[in-house]
């Protein structure tokens, strides 16, 4: 992992292996809702972020992609500073579904969310999907 930021948050990569993932992100005072905390979107787009590359690890040698079909989010502290951590890890993998963990701490390793969340599995098309009829 390359450790440098990535995308328009700026998460940064910090590893992965099969069913396992950590993605890291500052505290940026922009992404702040009008409370003066982090906005709770930019968490979930971590741990999403973290959960989707565990599972994406785990499934891509088989030929396989993964899309997020469901999350939910508890959300524990308020975040207004430092930098946030997402581990996340694959529960259970199975033929068409993943069921994978994300938990969000922070710098002392205090726990700031914690996340689930059901990907399906999807097979890669080796050449492109036709094209449907016309139907206007």
């Amino acid at each position: 992992m390359s450790g440098t930021p990535i995308g328009p948050l700026g998460f940064i990569p910090r590893g992965a292996s099969p069913g396992n993932a950590t993605w890291e992100y500052k505290v940026q005072r922009e992404h702040f809702n009008p409370n003066g905390v982090l906005h709770g979107g930019v968490v979930m787009a971590l741990m999403d972020t973290a959960m989707g590359h565990a599972v994406a690890a785990l499934v891509a040698p088989d030929g396989m992609f993964n899309a997020a079909a469901q999350m939910s989010v508890n959300f524990l502290e308020p975040i207004t500073a430092g930098t946030v951590t997402a581990r996340a890890e694959v529960r259970r993998c199975g033929k068409r579904l993943a069921v994978v963990e994300a938990t969000a701490t922070d710098d002392r390793g205090a726990v700031l969310a914690i996340a689930t969340a059901t990907h399906a599995l999807l097979k890669r098309r080796s050449e492109p999907p036709a094209t449907e009829p016309d139907r206007s």
